[in-house]
């Protein structure tokens, strides 16, 4: 049996997307790495890793899509991948993969909060210091 794939276009991109069906070892090396933190680096270096194994998109092809496209790749991908996504919540797995949601979900928050406040700080404290013409 051949490995699934699935090629397709989004309405506006130039290139195709491909999604290939995982390899059990892939899988499993995603839920084994140790390097899964909850830093947004972190996220990103697993996903610079993992994206390789299952598409031809890149961290950079994610960055420039609108969220309805990247729900578009979302659903291809469990399309592609359906019988590992069907066998692991028989098995339990989707505890795993439902903790590794959580730690993505939050280490692209507080990176993100975290980036907006050190923002937000820098913005005060020139508004702050302007001087102003008074009347």
């Amino acid at each position: 049996m051949a490995r699934k794939a699935l090629t397709f276009s989004i309405d506006g991109r130039e290139e195709s997307v491909e999604l290939y069906e995982l390899r059990t070892k892939d899988i499993i090396e995603l839920l084994q790495d140790d390097n899964l933190g909850s830093s947004i680096k972190d996220f990103k270096n697993l996903i610079n890793k993992f994206l390789p194994k299952c598409s031809n998109l890149k961290v950079e092809d994610f960055y420039n899509m609108y969220p309805s496209e990247m729900e578009i790749v979302w659903e291809k991908f469990k399309e592609v991948n359906s019988v590992f996504l069907r066998v692991s919540q028989q098995m339990g797995l989707n505890q795993m993969l439902g903790d590794f949601k959580e730690v993505v979900v939050k280490a692209i928050t507080e990176d993100f909060s975290g980036s907006l406040a050190d923002l937000l700080k820098k913005d005060m404290s020139e508004l702050l210091t302007m001087d102003t013409p008074s009347s």
